[in-house]
């Protein structure tokens, strides 16, 4: 399921840059695109080979032809507007279409939805907030709601996770200005995959990031802090399970921070509400992964 999710299909990307299947053959039978072969005679496409092709031909218009930037990687990062991209792809739809790949397990599926986002010009946050998490959010909706059962809830969440990797193998830049940050789940959050998301934007942005996991006591984290000295720290919650243990232990985090100069980003339902955030101060709480793009180009702005 996992080595799955690193290829895409003939038909897959003529979805992506939307142009014919033949064109996609054409091109790899000109030894143009590189592609594999299954068992029964199907070429599979590995997706840094697309992302390597993609950025060459300058697709990702959505027209078939070159995008008007010529480069993925500022394709990529370009604003989205509002109401969908200036190709008329529709922003609205991928949180339907990946909630329905995830619950089917299709994790190439949804692998492809993000990637097909992302070349269209969606920017990498809005795809994280629009579709995993709005994705996710629905999952565990249904599941609190007794309409889906832990194994469903299990599979949805693993297919996301897959999907994620590649999304973030295909969207990572080499860390190169030794900006480094620090992320994990706080004491009692066992769900990952925000972290992995927090991981993705910033490895995109080239931070070199530091992924502690899920289950991370604050005391544990402000030893991480004080040991390695990052520049940010991200911390994720859904559920605040031991409000006054983790709000004095939390304490010894900001310390640490403040002591090193680095910046604390908070976000997930367990940092909501002005009573809880006054418990947690941080740089930001952030509602949203745009949230937290919006806060890291203030910061690079002012040279933090």
């Amino acid at each position: 399921m996992a080595q799955s999710t690193k290829f895409l299909t003939t038909r897959q990307l003529a979805g992506l840059w939307m142009v014919s299947e033949a064109t996609i053959k054409r091109w790899a039978d000109a030894g143009q695109l590189g592609s594999t072969r299954t068992v029964g005679g199907h070429r599979r496409f590995p997706v840094e080979e697309v992302m390597r092709f993609q950025t060459e031909r300058g697709l990702g218009s959505g027209s078939g032809g070159p995008s008007r930037s010529g480069r993925f990687s500022e394709v990529a990062t370009a604003e989205a507007a509002p109401a969908g991209t200036p190709d008329g792809f529709d922003e609205s739809g991928l949180e339907e279409q990946f909630f329905r790949a995830l619950t089917r397990g299709r994790a190439a599926e949804a692998a492809a939805l993000l990637l097909g986002a992302r070349v269209r010009g969606v920017t990498l946050a809005r795809v994280l907030d629009l579709g995993v998490a709005g994705a996710m959010r629905r999952v565990g909706n249904l599941w609190h709601a007794a309409e889906m059962t832990v194994a469903d809830e299990h599979l949805a969440t693993s297919t996301a996770e897959i999907a994620l990797r590649t999304l973030s193998d295909s969207t990572r830049r080499a860390a190169s200005d030794g900006r480094l940050a620090v992320c994990c789940a706080s004491e009692g959050e066992m769900h990952v995959l925000p972290v992995l998301c927090v991981q993705a934007l910033l490895e995109s942005e080239g931070w070199e990031v530091l992924n502690i996991g899920a289950h991370t006591p604050f005391f544990a984290l402000a030893e991480v802090v004080e040991r390695r000295r990052p520049s940010l720290v991200c911390v994720s919650s859904t559920m605040q399970w031991e409000l006054e243990h983790n709000a004095r232990d939390y304490g010894r985090l900001a310390k640490a921070a403040r002591g090193v100069g680095a910046r604390v980003v908070l976000g997930g339902e367990g940092f909501a509400g002005d009573a809880v955030r006054g418990r947690f101060p941080a740089d930001i709480h952030a509602g949203s992964f745009s949230d937290l793009a919006d806060f890291l180009r203030r910061e690079t702005a002012v040279g933090v």
